[in-house]
């Protein structure tokens, strides 16, 4: 089955972006601080995974009420979910283990969001000097676990955003110019390239078979 991969247009407006949430880790922080989708709203923490949405506490706007990640971004009513983790787990995990836990993920999200429209960010590379040195992982972890979660997203019906190869190098590893200095968070200029394609690769809600391309 092929990934539902959005076609290509011109950029979507930030009033796409004011019925979704964007669920994340420290990555999705930067998105968030930065202001490049502004009108969007944000679910993420500090070391977040796909195994801890549903154990992580969110206070809730405007009262002292905490809730987990599936809560918290349910109190948005979003129509649309823009998933991107599975970075923290890469690190120490092998790609299976990550991808249990994502598929359990998925399993939550179908159950908690059965209107919305869903999308699934794959995790950049790491630099070569984190990846060999620092966490001391195989390159080829990181590409497997980009073929898996494709073959996840096409499996669950998911929209996939294929962030991995969008700055991964020939070799596999995250080029120094998108590192934001320790070879593992992303900077300014991958982010803004990441957040411009997602502009341009956005499908209307409810979607229809003419708003989306299969890929290759």
């Amino acid at each position: 089955m092929p990934t539902p991969v959005p076609a290509e247009h011109e950029p979507s407006g930030d009033d796409y972006f004011t019925d979704a949430v964007f669920i994340g880790d420290s990555m999705m922080e930067h998105v968030e601080v930065l202001e490049l989708i502004p009108t969007a709203n944000y679910v993420w923490q500090i070391g977040m995974s796909p195994h801890s949405v549903g154990h992580r506490n969110f206070r809730v706007r405007g009262s002292s009420q905490k809730v987990s990640g599936f809560d918290y971004a349910a109190s948005f009513q979003p129509k649309k979910l823009y998933v991107w983790l599975g970075a923290n787990g890469l690190d120490t995990s092998t790609s299976d283990r990550v991808l249990l836990n994502y598929e359990n993920l998925a399993d939550q999200l179908i159950e908690r969001f059965p209107d919305a429209l869903i999308y699934v960010i794959s995790p950049p590379p790491t630099t070569y000097n984190r990846m060999t040195q620092k966490d001391k992982v195989p390159v080829k972890r990181y590409a497997n676990f980009e073929e898996k979660l494709r073959e996840l997203a096409a499996r669950r019906h998911f929209y996939y955003i294929d962030m991995y190869h969008l700055v991964a190098n020939a070799n596999g590893y995250l080029p120094t110019e998108y590192s934001l200095g320790d070879g593992y968070h992303l900077n300014d200029k991958a982010l803004t390239l990441m957040t411009d394609y997602i502009r341009t690769h956005t499908v209307p809600y409810p979607a229809s078979a003419e708003s989306e391309t299969n890929a290759p």
